[in-house]
């Protein structure tokens, strides 16, 4: 909303400027600060027109350009270079540990690095491509997105670069057990069987055994291998570990990969629109997941996670381009007429009040799956969605 008076002159007041945009929930509690009570006006035309103070740092999004100075737009290219780049690396790296070679840490670092410089530029672009390649269940491919998707959940939860990099290297080398598991099991289409799930488990062992004897390999990365199916209810596998007992780096992947299989499409269900993976992590925080690291998450990435499947009010079909300051009005990328026809794409901005050709501000309906109206999100984008 914006403030147009204080209950006291704006020259008595700290603001630089007369008219001040409220978009987080830091302009809030700075307002708080100097006044018991404010004038706002929620018109349309003022929130549109009107040009918002200078004078308030906002709280940026995830993707907020505030963030780091670079857009989604500018980043995307970058990012999508960085994580083609990765996932060849730890493909050609699975292929090769599955064929009794050592991990090679040096290539698994720099892979690492790469994606870790880009989500600092901008985390959004990175989030994007989790879901660009969601449609792949290779292991390679879904330890390249629980790698990155725990970084950013690290930069959320303001740890520094090298912690960064070091969760990245665990997300990514978290799953390697599963190159000692037989094709049949990893491949099998359906649901395991007792017999094969318990092989299924035997994952993390086999993981912690490879990174044990790896000392190219952070130590740290070994421990996050055997521990990232611990729950915080002490119920998890393999050794039921009570919470204070569970490395926080494995706390923090076990979100992101839960997160990352239950929005991709699997050979026995299909898979859950982001929104829905956020409120299931949400409902099993304290009991599967620790519960700050499920809020830091869903904080890093948004309530609509870039490349969601919106709908909006009006009936139109967009995709989350990036979040914003407000975490309930990211940018979106129409695609869709509300009569579910192609339309030609075009960015609109729900954080600054965009409206449609009938004049009414654009709001989110609901969320759909990969797949929803023949919506495929990494088809879509490498057809030619614009990203800006």
């Amino acid at each position: 909303m914006f403030v147009v008076e204080l209950d006291k002159p704006w020259e008595e007041s700290g603001f630089m400027f007369q008219g001040l945009e409220l978009k987080s929930s830091a302009d809030i509690q700075a307002v708080q600060k100097e006044c018991k009570f404010v004038w706002v006006d929620y018109d349309e035309f003022s929130l549109k027109k009107t040009k918002p103070s200078q004078g308030l740092p906002a709280a940026p999004g995830a993707g907020s350009t505030a963030d780091t100075g670079v857009s989604v737009e500018d980043e995307f290219d970058a990012a999508k270079e960085v994580h083609s780049l990765a996932s060849e690396a730890i493909s050609t790296l699975f292929e090769e540990i599955r064929l009794g070679a050592e991990v090679d840490g040096g290539k698994v670092k720099q892979a690492v690095n790469g994606c870790v410089d880009s989500i600092l530029r901008n985390p959004d672009a990175s989030v994007w491509l989790t879901r660009i390649q969601a449609k792949h269940e290779a292991t390679a491919q879904h330890s390249l997105n629980v790698a990155a998707l725990s970084i950013v959940m690290a930069k959320a939860a303001g740890m520094t670069q090298r912690e960064m990099e070091d969760v990245g290297v665990c997300g990514m080398l978290h799953d390697v057990g599963k190159t000692s598991i037989s094709t049949e099991v990893l491949s099998k289409s359906g649901k395991l069987d007792e017999a094969e799930m318990a092989e299924m488990r035997k994952h993390t062992r086999y993981g912690r055994d490879i990174l044990i004897s790896t000392k190219s390999v952070m130590s740290g990365a070994a421990d996050v291998a055997h521990s990232h199916h611990e729950r915080e209810d002490g119920q998890g596998y393999p050794r039921k570990l009570p919470s204070e007992s569970i490395p926080m780096f494995a706390k923090i992947v076990a979100i992101a990969e839960a997160y990352d299989t239950m929005t991709t499409k699997q050979t026995y269900k299909p898979a859950c629109s982001p929104s829905e993976a956020l409120q299931e992590l949400y409902s099993l925080r304290g009991k599967q997941f620790d519960e700050d690291m499920v809020i830091k998450f869903i904080d890093a990435v948004g309530i609509f996670p870039p490349g969601s499947i919106v709908e909006m009010l009006n009936g139109e079909i967009g995709i989350v381009l990036a979040n914003t300051s407000d975490k309930l009005r990211p940018r979106v990328i129409i695609i869709l007429d509300a009569a579910k026809e192609p339309v030609q794409q075009r960015v609109v901005d729900l954080s600054q009040m965009d409206a449609d050709n009938e004049g009414n501000v654009y709001q989110i309906k609901t969320t759909l799956s990969d797949g929803s109206y023949g919506i495929d999100v990494a088809d879509f984008q490498r057809a030619g969605l614009r990203m800006g």
